[in-house]
């Protein structure tokens, strides 16, 4: 497989070196895959300035719902599922052709890749008790293991919506399988 400017604008994990990419390489595909990589960009990081990863923020929130009470009195949960899942463009994306959920699907994997670089790098992440002591290699990809599976399988599963979220569910596989190739097996699918 030949390897294409896209390939490294998905594993870069820093918006403002993607960005760069991004405009580098810009009349350089189809019209129809540049407008909706632009779309996926804006939803992410803003229209103007890099803001906040809104994707990221997703995440932590699916994290959130796969931590809390199973009830869902009043359906506030579901909402927010709903929402998270319009927030990540999944929710167009489901009924899009197979082209436009590839360019999903890598956007989503990067954001998985982002996920686990700040979480590795995070001293709070990979401290054991009250900061004292690290986590070894193999404590901190069980770590990373089990957030990973409370966002894309756990959640998914409490709001009855794993359908919807099978494309940030194969994401999440790419990459932990990538960062922590053999050590699936602590994902709890």
């Amino acid at each position: 497989m030949e390897k294409t400017w896209s390939h490294d604008f998905y594993r870069e994990t820093d918006p403002a070196k993607r960005q760069q990419i991004l405009k580098a390489h810009a009349g350089e595909e189809e019209a129809w895959a540049e407008e909706y990589r632009n779309r996926l960009w804006t939803a992410r990081y803003g229209k103007y300035r890099l803001q906040k990863d809104e994707f990221v923020k997703c995440l932590m929130e699916l994290k959130y719902l796969a931590e809390g009470s199973t009830l869902d009195l009043g359906g506030d949960r579901r909402r927010m599922g709903a929402r998270i899942l319009s927030a990540l463009c999944l929710a167009e994306a489901m009924q899009s052709e197979e082209c436009y959920q590839q360019i999903l699907l890598e956007e989503l994997y990067n954001v998985f890749l982002k996920f686990i670089q700040v979480s590795r790098g995070g001293r709070g992440f990979t401290s054991l008790v009250f900061g004292m002591g690290q986590l070894s290699e193999e404590g901190i990809a069980k770590k990373i293991a089990e957030q990973i599976s409370a966002i894309a399988f756990q959640a998914p599963r409490l709001l009855r919506m794993e359908k919807e979220f099978s494309l940030l569910q194969e994401a999440a596989l790419r990459a932990y399988r990538q960062e922590y190739p053999n050590r699936e097996h602590f994902l709890n699918k």
